[in-house]
């Protein structure tokens, strides 16, 4: 299948990979003809579409645009579109959703997809992290996440947080953006990385309690001692 983006001249229209022809000449390429069963199912799932569309300068429109949406967003494969109509058949309106909010089902559809979470997932676990940090557990690396992808949205979201001081909006904005680099990250073949125990972390704390354990007895004995010299003074 062509890219959608191949079907743009610089943003100034569908681009024709042969002669130049007169605008009203429409030439139908692949992904052209995809475009018309798009829209076919658009229409089944979203019957008031037809109150927005009468003409064909209409339809028209509403193709460029869509087709510029999917290229500016790296909606590109049909496999993509299809994510983005089973979140289309969940809704309970008649009305088409505008070209971004479909972007927005093809990417977190293409996400659950792969087996990521959802933004409302993350946020939970982002909540129940910061509820347990540095009281159940004391590490990151210790904490039960339900996803080992959860470790690095998380600790990333918390960090953004504290440096940038930012509301749970903004927080919930930057999950978006994360949950979608990783399914890019994952579909071209990455892995997530293991979550590692710091161990370097365990073994000075353990050594800095010894230190104190060691420096109270000592302490103990100097007022011993002292007490002793005042006794027999």
């Amino acid at each position: 299948m062509k890219s959608l983006t191949e079907i743009y001249d610089n943003g100034n229209g569908l681009a024709v990979k042969a002669q130049p022809v007169d605008r009203k000449t429409y030439v139908i390429n692949e992904i052209e003809k995809q475009f018309n069963q798009i829209f076919i199912e658009l229409k089944a799932v979203f019957p008031a579409i037809t109150a927005v569309i009468k003409t064909q300068s209409d339809l028209d429109t509403f193709k460029k645009q869509w087709l510029l949406s999917f290229a500016e967003n790296g909606i590109t494969t049909l496999r993509q579109f299809e994510i983005g109509m089973k979140k289309a058949r969940q809704q309970s309106t008649p009305f088409v959703p505008s070209p971004g909010q479909f972007v927005s089902w093809c990417k977190e559809g293409e996400a659950l997809d792969i087996g990521l979470p959802t933004v409302d997932h993350v946020m939970r676990e982002f909540n129940r992290y910061s509820a347990e940090i540095g009281f159940s557990c004391q590490t990151a690396e210790e904490f039960p996440w339900s996803h080992p992808v959860m470790y690095w949205i998380v600790t990333d979201l918390r960090r953004q947080m504290k440096q940038y001081n930012q509301s749970l909006a903004e927080v919930e904005q930057r999950a978006a953006l994360l949950i979608n680099q990783w399914a890019k990250k994952l579909s071209n073949g990455e892995v997530v990385p293991k979550i590692r125990i710091q161990i370097e972390h365990k073994e000075k704390s353990v050594v800095t309690a010894q230190y104190q354990e060691t420096q109270a007895v000592k302490d103990m004995w100097e007022r011993i001692r002292a007490k002793r010299s005042r006794e027999n003074g």
